[in-house]
């Protein structure tokens, strides 16, 4: 018998924990899991333990609705509830749960100064696609050269507007046919000053500046951390009555603002706020930065509107970029590749699905084709992909029923048929594959007595209980049961505690 140096799974997928004393293990609906004592075969009421003596088990309700395939009934059918091997609490060795981590877009972002862009000399911008999306789709890693060889300086005119210039680079780059596929013009969403804005005033306000906090629609406190992208925006307060805000104007638009945000002016005495609506969200891909005697004000604009192609809205680019007012510019690209995706009636094992975002690298040049050291910041954030995807515990759940010598059919041209019959639609239909899950661990690892190889020293258990990130109400429910398998690791001399909130 071969051994291998890894351990045995086996998944859950859990929307509910049986917590009550007496439950039969036969009474246990799908998606209902419980810990069952083996003296018993009941469930155990949690906090709580088998008894003394008693082994253990993760126990959840079959998701098949028939015992039998056809006309063969046999002992232990299909509608069998699920079952975790004996867990004996000296053995459990490790409890833990991954953090539900929402997918994000790869972004990129160029910045060019004042006096980057001297009239005379065309700037380049380099622009490289990598990552398993490009790779599969071209066989190869992408790249483009955009420049601003159209973009002309009136007489007497020293730079160009660098705002003009890194919107004509970006919109040649969008058009490319490798890079169209890949990346798309950045949504910034900074704050815009009117009727999308709803204010609070406050009270205890001076005409100044007002550094800002926000949370998101549920009081949740922003950052880059929790929402990649995001700069907190500024406002400047321009009139007060009484210390009461009258009227204001966004002197920093900030970036990754969404609808239903509360943006904090944290300087009276009762906070004046500012909450967010659609109709306050400037979206594009080019932040334009003024600098007029020390004051910094910004705006976002679309790459058309900064290149001047817009319907609406355009922008005006100065002809004196380094002189009383200095202007500088930003612009930002997103990773924008997506996948073929196939519902579940076609569904294969087989099928490819994405594990990475493209990763974009953007570059300025100089006439030589060289990297230019002394003028354009480049910056980029990698993307990352949602942990513990739908189509990933489908995939470990199918896996875990072959083990049980459940089949699941593919590949064959009747397969759809076949899956029907045997049942396997019902797997597809317990696992969202769209949906991202919260995993819980249970790490069970047993001495291996009789072990005359010498290789390995024990066999190793993982089981695996997947919930929706988005039903917090079976996420505590799991919780509690590493809870209690880590209550009943100590009783017996075994300390285990239970990591929350790790990474996948």
């Amino acid at each position: 018998m071969a051994y291998f140096n890894n351990a045995f799974n086996k998944t859950f997928i859990a929307d509910s924990t049986q917590a009550v004393a007496g439950t039969a293990t036969s009474a246990l609906t799908a998606g209902e899991v419980a810990l069952v004592s083996g003296g018993t075969w009941a469930s155990v009421a949690l906090p709580g333990a088998p008894a003394a003596g008693d082994l253990g088990y993760i126990v959840q309700g079959s998701f098949y609705t028939k015992d039998t395939i056809g006309n063969n009934p046999g002992h232990g059918g299909y509608k069998e509830s699920v079952k975790s091997k004996g867990i004996n609490p000296r053995y459990i060795t490790r409890l833990w749960s991954a953090n539900c981590t929402s997918a994000s877009q790869a972004t990129a972002s160029l910045s060019l100064a004042s006096d980057c862009a001297p009239c005379g000399k065309t700037q380049f911008m380099r622009i490289d696609v990598k990552g398993s999306p490009a790779l599969r789709f071209l066989n190869h890693n992408a790249y483009a050269i955009a420049d601003s060889a159209n973009v002309c300086c009136i007489d007497g005119q020293e730079y160009i507007d660098p705002a003009l210039v890194l919107a004509v680079m970006a919109d040649m780059a969008l058009m490319d046919p490798l890079i169209k596929p890949f990346v798309a013009e950045g949504d910034i969403n900074g704050l815009l000053a009117g009727a999308g804005l709803t204010l609070a005033a406050g009270t205890g306000y001076a005409v100044a500046l007002s550094a800002t906090t926000a949370v998101d629609s549920l009081g949740t406190a922003i950052s880059a951390s929790s929402r990649p992208g995001f700069v907190d925006a500024q406002v400047s307060v321009l009139s007060v009555n009484a210390g009461v805000i009258l009227t204001y104007e966004i002197s920093q638009a900030g970036s990754g603002y969404q609808a239903g945000d509360v943006v904090t002016l944290s300087a009276g005495n009762a906070d004046a706020t500012l909450t967010v609506a659609a109709a306050g969200l400037t979206a594009g891909g080019v932040i334009i930065t003024s600098v007029t005697g020390g004051v910094s004000t910004s705006a976002v604009y679309s790459i058309a509107q900064a290149k001047g192609t817009a319907a609406s809205g355009n922008y005006v680019p100065s002809t004196d970029p380094n002189g009383a007012t200095k202007i500088s510019a930003k612009v930002e690209f997103v990773g924008a590749y997506v996948d073929t995706t196939f519902g579940n009636c076609s569904f294969d094992t087989r099928d490819h699905y994405n594990a990475e975002p493209v990763e974009i690298i953007l570059s300025q040049l100089d006439e030589t084709g060289n990297p230019c050291n002394d003028c354009g910041v480049e910056a980029r954030t990698p993307g990352s992909m949602q942990q513990t995807q739908g189509e990933e515990v489908i995939r470990e759940l199918i896996m875990s029923e072959r083990y049980r010598q459940s089949p699941y059919n593919q590949g064959n041209r009747d397969s759809a048929r076949i899956r029907e019959i045997e049942m396997s639609d019902e797997l597809l239909a317990a696992v969202d594959r769209t949906a991202t899950y919260k995993a819980y661990y249970v790490q069970h690892s047993v001495p291996r007595f009789n072990n005359p190889s010498g290789v390995f020293d024990n066999d190793q258990y993982v089981y695996k209980i997947y919930v929706k990130c988005s039903d917090a109400a079976a996420q505590a429910e799991a919780l509690a049961l590493l809870n209690a398998l880590s209550a009943w690791a100590t009783s017996t001399g075994n300390f285990v505690p239970v990591e929350t909130n790790l990474y996948w």
